[in-house]
């Protein structure tokens, strides 16, 4: 099976956060699905950690390049406008999530692990949690 990876969940295995306990035991009980991820997390998780932990770039991209090589995951290409236009109007979301449920849904990943609670309304979704 194929499980997205959100920013919230790639910084909390980055940084401490009150969720890090949480995605480590996720991970441990998922660890058999092939993980998935976007240019578009990739980029939140840079600008928050960025914010975070006041490193410079360099730093920050060996962070996360550490955790993507750690657990094998894939970075999905981008998708169409439409793709993107028809998950934004129809489910309430902030544009960087519509396009990451976008690009779930165009490549048929069902699960997600994330700690934003705007995933539960999207009904092609299965948001995971312990």
């Amino acid at each position: 099976m194929s499980l997205f990876l959100d920013s919230s969940f790639l910084i909390s295995l980055i940084v401490e956060t009150q969720f890090t306990e949480k995605a480590k035991k996720l991970l441990e009980t998922h660890i058999d699905e092939d993980f998935y991820t976007s240019i578009t997390v990739i980029e939140e998780t840079l600008y928050v950690l960025r914010r975070l932990l006041k490193e410079t770039k360099r730093e920050n991209i060996s962070r996360i390049k550490l955790v993507l090589d750690e657990l094998d995951v894939s970075v999905l290409e981008e998708l169409s406008m439409s793709d993107f236009l028809d998950v934004y109007s129809n489910y309430d979301l902030l544009p960087n999530d519509a396009l990451i449920a976008a690009t779930c849904k165009h490549y048929g990943i069902k699960k997600i692990a994330t700690f934003d609670e705007d995933f539960k309304r999207v009904d092609f979704l299965e948001v995971l949690e312990l």
